[in-house]
């Protein structure tokens, strides 16, 4: 007969195991959705730098040279510097929700007055506080989606919604090639302001994460959004939660240093790869002969790709170990880029863009997912928050390098070549990530 600490640990275990395999609810796809409009959003700001860039650079607009233009488009950046260092900390002691609504409405509002800006500085300005908002969203975002996926689909639930990104620069493309030429390059930025409307529906329904009010011990709440939703299962395999901790101190503590340092590097070579691209793509595929419809088209399928391959790829982290994806995606996206170098047939040109956008943008999708899994909910905010914040160093420096590269006179080659050896680097370093004994399963 089965005595009654037995009976318990079995039924803990049963707990467990319901909170791993029940479907996805009604309110992670809420989440979810909400979350990956934010970051639709992001991926639309970056992108439509880079479809508006040659309109900028032309005599008849501002006429900014090469070095100039990769300076412009790093000053959003830095602001996405602060923004994601500060963001991810202020969602661990503020809420997530509060961070991810603020950020939304002052990105939006920095979107229309890009649209407005009437000289090259007051754009920098706005473009540079456009990034404080966008850095503060992804942290905010990613500790929601982590928070409220299912343990065994988490990183697929996080890459599907990362996807927002990649879509917004899908439309961002798709926007520059259908209203540059009869509406001018600002009709991109008042576009960029719609995002604005979701958030009185996001206010009413968006839930804040209940790790955080548990952690800020706000146990009334979280156990009304526990009964409201029906989470008593879910929340009941992960990590107790005891008390509000330093985010930022723990994450620098013994025991994760080595991965925060990593992951902070490959943020690094990451972000240059996709801002470097997505920021100067149209440019030097134009240097290499292509019309102005061809070059945002390359762009297109640049962000296109990253879509479907990180959907793929963040199906794979959830039955391999993600940083042997990481790896192998990133050694795709090497090789892809090299290959950019040779000027092959338009069929081939746009494969490799492919393959490129899939191991550059869409493998970003699973290393921030990897890094989520990677921390417990006391710090993943501020673990993803700084890791991506320190990555922004590559980003800020990844159009100014490019437009150094193109002011020299030396062919748009010697970029693709740059890429690819960044792309190789980060294949080996993600492997050096340590293994915790808690996470074997990430």
């Amino acid at each position: 007969m089965k005595n009654n600490a037995y009976v318990a640990v079995e039924n803990q275990l049963t707990k467990q195991e319901s909170a791993v395999t029940k479907p996805f609810s009604k309110v992670t796809i809420l989440v979810t959705v909400i979350c990956w409009l934010t970051i639709f959003i992001e991926g639309y700001d970056l992108v439509v730098y880079g479809a508006v860039l040659p309109s900028l650079m032309d005599p008849s607009e501002w006429g900014l040279s090469a070095t100039q233009a990769g300076a412009m488009g790093s000053y959003a950046l830095l602001g996405m510097f602060i923004g994601s260092s500060a963001g991810g900390v202020l969602s661990d002691k503020f809420g997530r929700k509060l961070v991810l609504l603020a950020s939304l409405v002052l990105l939006s509002i920095m979107m229309m007055l890009s649209a407005l800006a009437h000289s090259p500085e007051s754009f920098a300005v706005f473009r540079f506080i456009a990034g404080l908002g966008i850095g503060g969203i992804v942290p905010a975002a990613s500790a929601l989606t982590t928070e409220y996926s299912p343990a065994k689909y988490r990183s697929l639930v996080y890459v599907l919604m990362y996807t927002g990104f990649a879509f917004g620069g899908v439309a961002a493309a798709v926007s520059g090639m259908l209203f540059i030429v009869p509406f001018g390059w600002r009709f991109l930025f008042w576009l960029g302001m719609i995002p604005i409307l979701i958030v009185p529906f996001a206010m009413k329904y968006l839930p804040e994460s209940i790790k955080f009010l548990q952690a800020a011990n706000q146990q009334t709440k979280a156990q009304k959004l526990m009964e409201k939703h029906q989470l008593a299962e879910e929340v009941a395999g992960e990590e107790e939660v005891t008390g509000r901790s330093n985010s930022l101190v723990s994450i620098f503590s013994k025991k994760y240093v080595a991965s925060t340092v990593l992951f902070s590097f490959i943020y690094i070579l990451a972000f240059l790869l996709i801002y470097g691209m997505n920021t100067w793509l149209p440019k030097i595929m134009q240097q290499a002969g292509y019309p102005m419809n061809s070059s945002l088209a390359f762009l297109l399928i640049f962000n296109l790709a990253a879509i479907f391959g990180g959907i793929i790829a963040g199906a794979a982290a959830d039955r391999i170990r993600p940083k042997k994806v990481i790896s192998f995606t990133y050694f795709l996206a090497a090789l892809s880029i090299a290959l950019l170098s040779i000027k092959f047939n338009i069929v081939i040109m746009y494969l490799l863009i492919a393959v490129a956008g899939f191991g550059t943008t869409g493998t970003t999708f699973v290393l921030a997912s990897y890094v989520m899994k990677h921390y417990n909910s006391q710090n993943r905010a501020t673990a993803i928050g700084i890791s991506s914040a320190i990555g922004r160093f590559g980003a800020v420096a990844g159009p100014i390098l490019v437009g150094i590269i193109l002011s020299m006179g030396v062919g748009f080659r010697f970029n693709f070549y740059l890429f690819a050896i960044i792309a190789v680097v980060a294949s080996v370093v993600i492997l050096l990530v340590p293994t915790y004994q808690s996470n074997q399963q990430s």
